[in-house]
């Protein structure tokens, strides 16, 4: 350590800092002092690059700051609640709909709560039935096969993937007014070490629309509302947003400096399932 600090002009304490950034090994204790009396000392394998960690570090740079990978999850027996207990629903989901049912609706009758500690759900007030059925058999299944799901831990910093509800997104960021809910805390998945964030969101379309009292109505519905005089001459079609009925299941990468988006999009109602 010594030597490869001296070559690179640091001290020694920063090169150890950068190859535990890098995830790279160092000698273990006395490993010198085996070698020169000819004893052995394993020299550890460099471990497969890992989520998150830089691919290398010049003199001057800054270290690379990243969330260390949690431990492997701590099996525990499960506990079987008593029948009726949160009506069969994963503890991550327990309570949500009842605070999701009484938020208030935005544009497309999407749900804002009035909470944010929540599972990760962006649904119309139509769908919150479906979406929790289908997100509460996801979520059982996985821990079923061994993978925990739970709300991000506070003590780790995570992220939260922004979701596009458009049903085919663009180049162009969805600016979207006003913005839809977001919870304070991903929902994952722990596989192994490894996080995955989860989002479940219904789908909008874009239609042509005309503003019909306080609302869009697509053509064919606002046509029931043609005075007989016909539309008046400021009442002109937008292309509008609407809910579809359909739902999206998108996982992410939740480490800070990383970006992968992975989604199961329907093509028709109850296709996700």
């Amino acid at each position: 350590m010594l030597r490869v600090a001296e070559r690179f002009g640091v001290s020694s304490t920063l090169m150890a800092q950068v190859c535990r950034s890098l995830d790279v090994p160092r000698p273990s204790r006395g490993h010198w002092a085996k070698l020169s009396h000819g004893k052995h000392s394993p020299q550890p394998p460099l471990p497969p690059l890992g989520p998150g960690v830089p691919l290398g570090w010049r003199r001057g740079e800054k270290l690379a700051s990243r969330s260390p990978l949690p431990k492997p999850p701590v099996r525990r027996p499960r506990r079987i609640a008593p029948e009726g207990a949160g009506d069969g629903l994963h503890s991550v989901l327990v309570g949500a709909a009842e605070v999701f049912a009484s938020g208030r609706q935005i544009e497309q009758d999407f749900i804002k709560p009035g909470k944010r500690q929540l599972a990760d759900v962006v649904v119309s007030k139509g769908m919150l039935g479906a979406a929790f059925a289908v997100f509460n058999e996801l979520l059982h299944g996985l821990e079923q096969d061994g993978y925990p799901v739970m709300l991000a831990p506070k003590d780790r910093t995570y992220w939260r993937s922004a979701v596009d509800e458009r049903e085919s997104p663009g180049k162009l960021v969805n600016r979207r007014h006003p913005a839809l809910w977001s919870p304070s805390r991903p929902t994952l998945v722990f596989v192994g070490t490894v996080a995955i964030g989860l989002t479940l969101a219904e789908l909008t379309e874009t239609k042509e629309a005309r503003r019909v009292g306080d609302q869009y109505l697509p053509l064919d519905q606002a046509e029931k509302y043609r005075p007989r005089s016909g539309w008046p001459q400021w009442s002109r079609t937008i292309q509008h947003a609407f809910a579809t009925g359909r739902l999206c299941l998108q996982v992410y990468s939740p480490y800070p400096g990383t970006h992968w988006i992975h989604r199961w999009v329907e093509r028709k109602p109850g296709e996700l399932r």
